[in-house]
């Protein structure tokens, strides 16, 4: 299997910088892409992958959107996490995440985002891909334990609660 992947398509590199300790611990890579088409490029790639879209919420800005939504229908495999440094009120909150979750987003992240947060839903997401990739490896069969031999206890060594309550 090749090594797994967290493509992450940003402009800034703050979302790549606060996944590369969880990738590296996991054996996995981090491609960061600042343009749509190569972060698709690299989602298609035959391998685990976990796709984070840094979203511009700006009306002349569609490029990420419009990545989501074809990922959703070329590789559906691929989980997207939306991710927005926007503030928004709760009502434009709710807005952008039922658009983005009908685009095809898995995960939708608005401030505050903590690197916590941002770990939690990669190795979540990715412990998922390599599942459907790899499949779940079989535990290896190991004969039943033998069943231990009890050896009788000799009368002085036997406690009994109810004799010492009498004794008291």
């Amino acid at each position: 299997m090749r090594a797994p992947q967290l493509v992450v398509l940003e402009a800034d590199g703050w979302i790549a910088r606060h996944l590369g300790d969880l990738a590296a611990e996991s054996a996995w890579l981090v491609r960061g892409a600042r343009a749509a088409d190569a972060a698709l490029a690299l989602a298609r790639e035959r391998r685990p992958c976990v796709l984070f879209v840094q979203v511009e919420l700006a009306e002349d800005k569609p490029a990420a959107l419009a990545l989501i939504a074809t990922l959703r229908r070329t590789a559906p495999d691929v989980p997207v996490v939306a991710v927005s440094d926007v503030k928004l009120s709760d009502t434009d909150r709710v807005a952008w995440t039922a658009a983005l979750f009908d685009l095809g987003a898995r995960y939708v992240l608005f401030p505050p985002l903590t690197q916590p947060v941002l770990e939690d839903v990669a190795s979540g997401l990715m412990a998922a891909a390599i599942r459907r990739t790899v499949g779940d490896v079989p535990p290896k069969p190991t004969a039943p334990p033998k069943p231990a031999r009890k050896k009788p206890k000799a009368k002085d060594e036997v406690i009994d609660l109810a004799d010492e309550e009498l004794h008291e």
